[in-house]
This record gives structure tokens, sequence and C-alpha cells, in this order.
């Protein structure tokens, strides 16, 4: 694990906060396609919508109930990725709680949060053994072997806390935090620390390709990053790419994953916040945002549609205001099946309305606050 070189006293930042509408209104939904599998049955025991090839999400009457539940949101402090200052430009429905490494080796400490964001960087030199395992990069104090207790407690803590629902979000450098916590989806072949470099990134989620396209220029500017490496039947990669590490090695692996652990979710990136990012790395970076608060919904409902004999085919993340009148996605089936859409949606108090239209203009409706 990274070592800081000294204790930094974190000066008040100017932020820029930038409201955009989605304060007290926010909602964030996530939008699913199912297929049956083959043999299976819908829940209910009734067919889905048949070869429907568009979906339209409206508010029922126009408007939105809300409550006054906000996200809970906590960032650790920054150091090489300044997640705190990202949320900010979220505006008001995006305000975080700022917490210290030592509060994740505290699963009550971490309970009250929905998202716990671990941006890169070093850990408390107490954490660590005496004998030093390499020299420090980026001006570090160096490469030590964590020790048995705080791996114990670690380990003890994160597990509680994503198995009881929450989701956690690593980034880089925090790559060890997780090796640690969630060892059994490590994969040892790719563990790597990549050079400088610019990558030219595969994106597989279909849901970012929408958004960024089928490639990415990713820029690491900083040396001995880390891969995501993890490997498994339950990971999910969602980038993947080309890179060099800094034994001049060439590798290809993940670089983004997502991993369902009991009732929540753990998101790496070796990819982060930094202080110029491209417009493009920035849209991918406001995606991690999203799918890391609408994580929770999205494990519920592919739980509830897989256990009914649906299998995830598509998805769509949405963010919406109480101004917004309606949002409207489409999908196309390519063969005759039958389909379930889902509208899962963080808003407590809101009240939704999916409508479903066929391609023969049919029209499927359904309204609720869940």
């Amino acid at each position: 694990m990274h070592a800081n070189s000294a204790d930094t006293s974190w000066l008040q930042r100017r932020r820029l906060l930038i409201d955009v509408g989605v304060g007290a209104g926010l909602i964030l939904a996530l939008a699913l396609v199912f297929g049956l599998d083959r043999g299976g049955k819908s829940p209910n025991g009734r067919n889905g919508s048949r070869q429907a090839d568009g979906l339209e999400i409206v508010e029922d009457d126009g408007s939105v109930e809300l409550n006054s539940q906000p996200l809970r949101l906590a960032v650790t402090p920054p150091e090489y990725d300044d997640m705190g200052k990202l949320l900010d430009t979220f505006g008001t429905g995006y305000r975080h709680t700022r917490i210290e490494c030592d509060d994740l080796l505290d699963a009550a400490r971490l309970e009250p949060y929905d998202v716990v964001f671990l941006t890169c960087g070093g850990v408390p030199r107490h954490w660590l053994g005496a004998r030093r395992l390499r020299r420090g990069e980026r001006g570090g104090a160096g490469v030590f072997r964590a020790r048995a207790d705080i791996v114990r407690r670690l380990r003890h803590s994160l597990r509680t806390y994503v198995d009881g629902g929450g989701t956690l979000y690593a980034s880089d450098w925090q790559f060890g935090i997780i090796a640690i916590a969630f060892r059994e989806f490590i994969d040892q072949s790719k563990v790597a620390r990549g050079a400088v470099q610019t990558v030219n990134a595969q994106v597989v989620d279909r849901e970012l390709q929408r958004r960024l396209g089928n490639t990415i220029e990713l820029r690491f500017d900083k040396p001995s990053w880390c891969p995501a490496a993890f490997g498994g039947p339950e990971v999910v990669t969602l980038l993947s790419g080309k890179y060099e590490t800094v034994e001049g090695k060439r590798m290809t692996g993940p670089l983004l994953v997502e991993i369902p652990f009991g009732d929540g979710t753990i998101i790496f990136t070796s990819f982060h916040h930094e202080k110029q990012n491209s417009k493009t790395e920035l849209e991918l970076l406001r995606y991690l945002v999203f799918a890391s608060v609408t994580a929770g919904v999205d494990a519920s409902v592919k739980r509830t549609m897989v256990r009914g004999g649906f299998s995830p085919v598509d998805r769509n993340l949405l963010s919406a205001s109480s101004g917004d009148r309606s949002i409207a996605q489409t999908y196309r089936c390519a063969g005759g099946t039958d389909l379930q859409f889902v509208l899962g949606f963080r808003g407590p108090g809101a009240k939704l309305q999916l409508v479903v239209v066929g391609p023969d203009g049919r029209r499927f409706e359904e309204s609720g606050a869940s």
C-alpha cells in the first residue's frame, strides 16, 4: 500500500457550484430491458410486451412528489483525485461528507452512506508495517505491507458495508484497499503498475458506448497507476485497453469494472478526476457518478428479474428534475422474444409513469412510486 510522505493540511478551496436544477428535485432512474430466458417465465406468469421497440418514460401528470431524503455521499480526502470537487459541480443534490481513511476501518461509520468514494491517494502511515517494499512513487514515502490488524479491520468493515447494500467507488491507488477487502475478485495476472501514457480504451458497456462511442482516449499523466486487475464471472468490465507498464511490458486488461457483492456494488476505475480532463473524460466521470448512486437500484432490479427467469439485455441511466416533462428512449429487439421493461429510480416520494410503445402502436402503461 502507498503511504503519504507527510501529513497534509488540506486548505479550503474555492469551489465552483453549478446548480443544474437537480437539488431537492433530483430523480436518478435506471431503465432496464430484460429478455426471457429459454424455458423461463415472467414473475407474474404473463408475457412481457412482445417485440416492443419504443420506450418512453414520462412523469405522471407532469409533476413529481418528493420528500427531503437526499443522497448520502462520503468522500475520502483528495490527493491525486478530487472527487468532492467533481460532485460539487452537480449541484446541491450531491452534497457530500468528507471522511478520513480511518473511518474505513469501522463499518458503523460507513453504514449511514449510500456511496463511499475512495479517492486516489496514499494511506495513513500507522496502517503500515516498518519494512519498505520499494521506493516512493509520485513523491510518496514508499510502498509498504499493511499491518495484519488493519487488514482484518478493512476486510470486515468494507465487506459488511457493501454486503449491506452500500456502493464502494475506488480509483487508481485505492486498488490496494479493494484487493485486501475483496481478494477473491483479484486477477493476479493483471496486477501491474502503468507508465505515463495515453490509452485508447475500448468501451465494452453498451450504455457507455451510447455516451462515449466505441473508444475513448484516456490520459494517464502520473506513473504507477493501477489497472483494474479483477476477474471472475461476477466481474463486469466496462472499459478495457492495451497499456504499457513501468517495466516496459505491454499488457491488455480492464480499466473500469463493476462488481456486485451481496446487496451492494463495487466500482473500480484506473482513471480518475484530474485538474485537466477532456470533455469526453469528464463525460465518463459523470457517468461513473450516476452509476455509483444508482448501483443499489440496479442490483435490486436485476436480482428480482433474474429470479423470474429474465436476463438483463440493456440499460439506460437517467437523471431528471421536477422540471423535466418526459424522457424517451428506444430499444430495438432483433428477434421475437418476451421482454420486460423496468424503471427503477432513486427519488424517495417521486411518482413516475412508464409507457412502452410497441412497433404496432400498442401501449403498455404503469405508474408507481417505486
